[in-house]
Protein backbone atom coordinates (compact mmCIF):
# COMPACT_ATOMS: atom_id res chain seq x y z
CA UNK A 1 0.00 0.00 0.00
CA UNK A 2 1.36 3.37 -0.75
CA UNK A 3 0.02 7.07 -0.05
CA UNK A 4 1.47 10.29 -1.28
CA UNK A 5 0.99 11.87 2.03
CA UNK A 6 3.76 12.09 3.99
CA UNK A 7 3.72 10.62 7.95
CA UNK A 8 5.20 11.55 10.62
CA UNK A 9 4.86 8.25 12.86
CA UNK A 10 4.37 10.27 16.16
CA UNK A 11 4.76 6.67 18.21
CA UNK A 12 7.20 4.02 18.31
CA UNK A 13 9.55 1.93 19.91
CA UNK A 14 13.35 0.91 19.85
CA UNK A 15 15.20 -0.89 21.70
CA UNK A 16 18.09 -3.28 22.56
CA UNK A 17 17.44 -5.80 25.49
CA UNK A 18 21.43 -6.41 24.55
CA UNK A 19 22.22 -3.20 26.01
CA UNK A 20 19.37 -2.32 28.21
CA UNK A 21 17.31 -3.78 30.50
CA UNK A 22 13.56 -4.01 30.01
CA UNK A 23 11.63 -5.54 32.89
CA UNK A 24 9.03 -6.94 29.94
CA UNK A 25 12.10 -9.03 28.68
CA UNK A 26 13.47 -10.10 31.74
CA UNK A 27 10.49 -11.98 33.05
CA UNK A 28 6.82 -12.47 31.69
CA UNK A 29 4.79 -9.18 32.30
CA UNK A 30 1.43 -9.95 33.53
CA UNK A 31 0.31 -6.60 33.12
CA UNK A 32 2.13 -6.72 29.49
CA UNK A 33 0.06 -9.59 28.87
CA UNK A 34 -3.17 -7.98 30.07
CA UNK A 35 -2.60 -5.83 27.14
CA UNK A 36 -1.78 -7.54 24.48
CA UNK A 37 -1.81 -10.88 25.10
CA UNK A 38 1.12 -13.10 24.69
CA UNK A 39 3.97 -11.37 23.17
CA UNK A 40 6.46 -14.04 23.33
CA UNK A 41 6.08 -13.62 19.14
CA UNK A 42 7.86 -9.63 20.05
CA UNK A 43 11.30 -9.23 19.29
CA UNK A 44 14.38 -8.37 22.20
CA UNK A 45 16.07 -6.13 19.69
CA UNK A 46 14.18 -3.43 17.18
CA UNK A 47 16.21 -0.54 15.61
CA UNK A 48 16.13 1.46 12.89
CA UNK A 49 17.24 -0.58 10.40
CA UNK A 50 14.04 -3.44 11.38
CA UNK A 51 11.83 -0.51 11.31
CA UNK A 52 12.74 1.06 7.91
CA UNK A 53 12.29 -2.48 6.45
CA UNK A 54 8.70 -2.30 8.22
CA UNK A 55 7.97 0.96 6.64
CA UNK A 56 9.38 0.38 3.08
CA UNK A 57 6.87 1.69 0.80
CA UNK A 58 5.23 3.95 2.86
CA UNK A 59 6.46 8.07 2.38
CA UNK A 60 7.71 7.92 6.81
CA UNK A 61 9.32 11.38 7.05
CA UNK A 62 9.61 11.35 10.86
CA UNK A 63 8.81 9.54 13.83
CA UNK A 64 8.95 10.06 17.31
CA UNK A 65 10.44 7.90 19.62
CA UNK A 66 9.09 6.87 23.29
CA UNK A 67 10.40 5.08 25.94
CA UNK A 68 9.85 1.51 26.61
CA UNK A 69 10.15 1.34 30.15
CA UNK A 70 13.62 0.61 30.89
CA UNK A 71 16.15 -0.38 34.22
CA UNK A 72 16.87 3.16 33.42
CA UNK A 73 14.96 5.72 31.78
CA UNK A 74 18.17 8.55 31.60
CA UNK A 75 20.72 5.62 29.97
CA UNK A 76 18.20 4.50 27.94
CA UNK A 77 17.39 8.04 26.62
CA UNK A 78 21.30 8.43 25.50
CA UNK A 79 21.03 5.40 23.77
CA UNK A 80 18.07 6.49 21.79
CA UNK A 81 19.47 10.00 21.13
CA UNK A 82 22.92 8.33 20.00
CA UNK A 83 20.54 6.55 17.33
CA UNK A 84 19.47 9.67 16.30
CA UNK A 85 22.58 11.25 15.59
CA UNK A 86 24.42 8.14 14.06
CA UNK A 87 20.99 7.20 11.84
CA UNK A 88 19.19 9.90 11.43
CA UNK A 89 15.90 8.30 13.02
CA UNK A 90 14.14 8.35 15.26
CA UNK A 91 13.04 12.65 14.93
CA UNK A 92 12.15 13.23 18.08
CA UNK A 93 12.03 11.96 21.62
CA UNK A 94 9.54 10.49 24.29
CA UNK A 95 11.07 10.46 28.04
CA UNK A 96 9.66 9.32 30.86
CA UNK A 97 8.76 11.30 33.81
CA UNK A 98 7.42 11.04 37.62
CA UNK A 99 5.90 13.93 38.11
CA UNK A 100 6.44 13.95 41.99
CA UNK A 101 10.18 12.89 42.08
CA UNK A 102 11.83 15.23 44.17
CA UNK A 103 14.73 14.81 41.61
CA UNK A 104 12.20 15.70 38.39
CA UNK A 105 14.43 18.81 37.57
CA UNK A 106 17.64 17.63 37.55
CA UNK A 107 16.16 14.55 35.30
CA UNK A 108 14.46 16.40 33.13
CA UNK A 109 17.82 18.73 32.67
CA UNK A 110 19.95 15.46 32.00
CA UNK A 111 17.54 14.59 29.41
CA UNK A 112 17.26 17.67 27.56
CA UNK A 113 21.56 17.64 27.44
CA UNK A 114 21.22 14.10 25.89
CA UNK A 115 19.02 14.98 22.72
CA UNK A 116 15.78 15.93 20.62
CA UNK A 117 13.83 15.22 23.93
CA UNK A 118 10.51 17.49 23.27
CA UNK A 119 7.98 15.46 25.17
CA UNK A 120 8.49 13.44 28.07
CA UNK A 121 5.14 11.14 29.76
CA UNK A 122 4.16 9.31 32.82
CA UNK A 123 1.97 6.32 33.08
CA UNK A 124 -0.88 6.62 35.22
CA UNK A 125 -3.33 4.46 34.03
CA UNK A 126 -5.52 2.74 36.71
CA UNK A 127 -7.90 0.63 35.81
CA UNK A 128 -11.00 0.04 37.60
CA UNK A 129 -11.78 -3.55 38.00
CA UNK A 130 -8.54 -4.66 36.19
CA UNK A 131 -5.90 -4.87 38.79
CA UNK A 132 -3.20 -6.30 36.29
CA UNK A 133 -4.20 -2.53 34.36
CA UNK A 134 -2.97 -0.70 37.03
CA UNK A 135 0.61 1.46 36.06
CA UNK A 136 0.08 4.46 38.40
CA UNK A 137 1.99 4.37 41.49
CA UNK A 138 -1.53 4.64 42.91
CA UNK A 139 -5.02 5.15 42.45
CA UNK A 140 -6.42 8.92 42.57
CA UNK A 141 -3.03 10.59 41.54
CA UNK A 142 -4.10 13.21 38.69
CA UNK A 143 -6.02 15.15 41.43
CA UNK A 144 -2.91 14.99 43.99
CA UNK A 145 -1.92 18.12 44.12
CA UNK A 146 1.76 17.17 45.14
CA UNK A 147 1.82 15.18 42.03
CA UNK A 148 0.39 18.18 40.16
CA UNK A 149 3.26 20.37 41.42
CA UNK A 150 5.61 18.37 39.77
CA UNK A 151 3.82 19.48 36.44
CA UNK A 152 5.41 23.27 37.03
CA UNK A 153 8.66 21.55 36.29
CA UNK A 154 8.29 21.80 32.35
CA UNK A 155 7.72 25.65 32.30
CA UNK A 156 10.35 27.09 30.30
CA UNK A 157 11.94 23.99 28.76
CA UNK A 158 9.81 23.85 25.36
CA UNK A 159 8.58 20.29 26.80
CA UNK A 160 5.55 18.61 25.97
CA UNK A 161 3.65 16.46 28.67
CA UNK A 162 2.01 13.13 27.79
CA UNK A 163 0.24 11.47 30.42
CA UNK A 164 -1.14 8.25 30.01
CA UNK A 165 -4.78 7.23 31.19
CA UNK A 166 -7.84 5.31 30.55
CA UNK A 167 -11.29 6.25 29.64
CA UNK A 168 -12.10 6.14 33.20
CA UNK A 169 -9.92 9.24 33.84
CA UNK A 170 -10.71 11.83 31.35
CA UNK A 171 -12.18 14.23 33.78
CA UNK A 172 -9.57 14.25 35.76
CA UNK A 173 -7.02 14.59 33.14
CA UNK A 174 -9.35 17.17 31.94
CA UNK A 175 -9.00 19.25 35.44
CA UNK A 176 -5.08 18.84 34.63
CA UNK A 177 -5.08 19.79 31.48
CA UNK A 178 -7.24 23.41 33.04
CA UNK A 179 -5.26 23.82 35.85
CA UNK A 180 -1.85 24.22 33.34
CA UNK A 181 -2.89 25.95 30.69
CA UNK A 182 0.66 27.17 29.39
CA UNK A 183 1.79 23.64 28.74
CA UNK A 184 1.03 21.80 26.15
CA UNK A 185 -0.38 17.87 26.73
CA UNK A 186 -0.74 15.08 24.58
CA UNK A 187 -3.72 12.16 25.61
CA UNK A 188 -2.28 9.10 24.31
CA UNK A 189 -4.23 6.17 22.79
CA UNK A 190 -7.26 7.98 21.90
CA UNK A 191 -7.98 8.47 25.46
CA UNK A 192 -8.13 4.71 26.36
CA UNK A 193 -11.99 3.38 26.10
CA UNK A 194 -12.32 0.37 28.28
CA UNK A 195 -16.09 -0.26 28.13
CA UNK A 196 -16.59 -0.96 24.20
CA UNK A 197 -20.72 -1.29 24.70
CA UNK A 198 -23.00 1.46 23.04
CA UNK A 199 -23.23 3.05 26.45
CA UNK A 200 -19.50 3.24 27.01
CA UNK A 201 -18.84 4.68 24.09
CA UNK A 202 -21.09 7.41 24.39
CA UNK A 203 -19.36 7.88 28.08
CA UNK A 204 -16.14 8.08 26.69
CA UNK A 205 -16.91 10.51 23.84
CA UNK A 206 -18.95 12.51 26.22
CA UNK A 207 -15.62 12.97 28.82
CA UNK A 208 -13.52 13.37 25.79
CA UNK A 209 -15.40 16.18 24.84
CA UNK A 210 -14.49 17.48 28.13
CA UNK A 211 -10.53 17.03 27.53
CA UNK A 212 -10.57 18.81 23.99
CA UNK A 213 -12.22 21.44 25.70
CA UNK A 214 -8.80 22.40 26.69
CA UNK A 215 -7.03 24.04 23.38
CA UNK A 216 -3.64 23.10 25.13
CA UNK A 217 -4.44 19.26 24.41
CA UNK A 218 -3.33 17.02 21.23
CA UNK A 219 -4.72 13.72 21.20
CA UNK A 220 -2.81 10.65 19.58
CA UNK A 221 -4.47 7.95 17.50
CA UNK A 222 -2.52 4.68 17.61
CA UNK A 223 -2.60 1.18 20.19
CA UNK A 224 -5.61 0.01 18.58
CA UNK A 225 -4.25 -3.08 19.53
CA UNK A 226 -4.13 -2.59 23.25
CA UNK A 227 -7.61 -0.95 22.84
CA UNK A 228 -9.36 -3.70 20.48
CA UNK A 229 -7.18 -6.36 20.81
CA UNK A 230 -5.03 -7.96 18.17
CA UNK A 231 -7.80 -8.66 16.45
CA UNK A 232 -9.26 -5.57 15.36
CA UNK A 233 -10.57 -4.37 12.35
CA UNK A 234 -11.47 -1.49 10.00
CA UNK A 235 -14.87 -1.74 11.04
CA UNK A 236 -14.41 -1.61 14.39
CA UNK A 237 -12.32 1.10 15.34
CA UNK A 238 -13.76 3.36 12.43
CA UNK A 239 -16.56 4.84 14.51
CA UNK A 240 -14.57 5.50 17.25
CA UNK A 241 -11.91 6.95 15.45
CA UNK A 242 -14.06 9.44 13.72
CA UNK A 243 -16.24 10.44 16.95
CA UNK A 244 -12.29 11.55 18.48
CA UNK A 245 -11.67 13.62 15.27
CA UNK A 246 -15.02 14.89 15.84
CA UNK A 247 -14.35 16.18 19.08
CA UNK A 248 -10.97 17.36 18.33
CA UNK A 249 -10.80 18.28 15.70
CA UNK A 250 -8.46 17.64 12.29
CA UNK A 251 -5.98 20.57 13.89
CA UNK A 252 -5.41 18.66 17.45
CA UNK A 253 -5.41 15.33 16.15
CA UNK A 254 -2.39 12.72 15.35
CA UNK A 255 -1.78 8.75 14.16
CA UNK A 256 1.02 6.57 14.96
CA UNK A 257 1.96 3.28 14.84
CA UNK A 258 2.89 1.93 17.96
CA UNK A 259 5.71 -0.26 16.21
CA UNK A 260 6.53 -2.65 16.66
CA UNK A 261 3.98 -3.28 19.63
CA UNK A 262 1.44 -3.21 16.44
CA UNK A 263 2.94 -5.81 14.65
CA UNK A 264 1.05 -8.29 16.90
CA UNK A 265 -2.09 -7.52 15.37
CA UNK A 266 -0.71 -6.65 11.82
CA UNK A 267 1.98 -4.70 9.75
CA UNK A 268 3.15 -0.76 9.40
CA UNK A 269 1.58 -0.84 5.90
CA UNK A 270 -1.65 -2.37 6.72
CA UNK A 271 -2.12 -0.01 9.99
CA UNK A 272 -2.26 2.65 8.04
CA UNK A 273 -3.74 1.40 5.02
CA UNK A 274 -6.96 1.33 7.87
CA UNK A 275 -6.39 5.08 9.01
CA UNK A 276 -6.39 6.43 5.45
CA UNK A 277 -9.13 4.72 5.06
CA UNK A 278 -11.11 5.51 8.00
CA UNK A 279 -10.13 9.45 6.94
CA UNK A 280 -11.09 9.29 3.39
CA UNK A 281 -13.85 11.92 3.04
CA UNK A 282 -11.46 14.34 4.66
CA UNK A 283 -9.89 17.08 2.64
CA UNK A 284 -6.26 16.52 1.64
CA UNK A 285 -5.30 19.37 4.02
CA UNK A 286 -6.85 18.16 6.71
CA UNK A 287 -5.81 14.56 6.37
CA UNK A 288 -1.96 16.46 5.97
CA UNK A 289 -2.49 18.02 9.80
CA UNK A 290 -3.67 14.36 11.04
CA UNK A 291 -1.17 12.37 9.28
CA UNK A 292 2.09 14.72 9.52
CA UNK A 293 2.05 18.50 10.17
CA UNK A 294 0.33 17.94 13.48
CA UNK A 295 2.72 15.59 14.79
CA UNK A 296 5.86 17.89 13.31
CA UNK A 297 4.81 20.88 15.32
CA UNK A 298 4.37 19.64 18.71
CA UNK A 299 7.22 17.23 18.62
CA UNK A 300 9.68 19.90 16.61
CA UNK A 301 10.04 18.14 13.79
CA UNK A 302 11.48 20.05 10.36
CA UNK A 303 8.10 20.14 7.76
CA UNK A 304 9.45 19.31 3.75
Amino acid sequence: MTDPLAIVDCHQHFYDSRTLRYGVFMKPSAGFMALVGDYAALPRVYRPEDYAWDVAGLNVAGSVWAEFISCDPLSEVRWAAALTRDLGRPSSLIALADFADPALDRLLDAYMASGPVRCVRQHMGWHPTQPLLRYAPQPDMLPDPAWRRGLASLRGRGLACEIEVFGSQLRDFADVAAAYPDLPFVLPVMGWPIDLTGDGHSAWKRDLALVAACPNVTLKIFGLECIFGVRWTTAQVRPWILDAIEVFGPDRCMFASHMPICKLACSFGQLYAAYFDIIAEFTPAEKRRMVHDNAAALYGISQP
